[in-house]
């Protein structure tokens, strides 16, 4: 039989590589920004929903397992601190490790994505309301969500 550590091992290994794709896939967004590629953004951007998606449903797995094993109400560097040392615990350790990395990474990348995209919107409504003053009228509005 399988066991708890074979299959948390498992399920994190699968999110660590999700979390990989991911950091990938925010570093091509920054670039898609700043070269001002619409088209390969909107690609990045449906890329980008399926991964995290996907990563919902690997974190949805854990916390099922988690749960079946009464350990829900513990987090992951708790239970990997109360696993006696051994090659499962080493390999849980150094997963928990890159994955804490890695958010922070992307979490980093995707904060600066923010700004882009916020100073981009900035400079959109500023060349609008300078075409306004001269009576030309946008087609559309932009906004944030858009």
């Amino acid at each position: 039989m399988i066991s708890l550590y074979e299959e948390l091992l498992k399920i994190l290994e699968e999110e660590k590589t999700l979390l990989e794709a991911l950091y990938k896939i925010v570093s091509e967004e920054r670039d898609a920004i700043v070269a001002l590629k619409g088209d390969e953004l909107e690609k990045i951007m449906r890329d980008k929903e399926t991964v995290i998606m996907k990563l919902s449903l690997w974190e949805q797995e854990r916390l099922k397992l988690l749960k079946k094993h009464d350990l829900s109400d513990k987090s992951l560097s708790e239970i990997i601190s109360q696993i006696e040392n051994t090659q499962d615990a080493q390999r849980l350790k150094q997963i928990y490790s890159a994955m804490k990395t890695l958010l922070g990474a992307t979490s980093e990348i995707q904060k600066v994505n923010e700004q882009l995209i916020d100073r981009s919107i900035i400079h959109i409504n500023t060349a609008i309301k300078f075409l306004e003053s001269f009576g030309i009228a946008p087609k559309q509005s932009l906004s944030r969500e858009a």
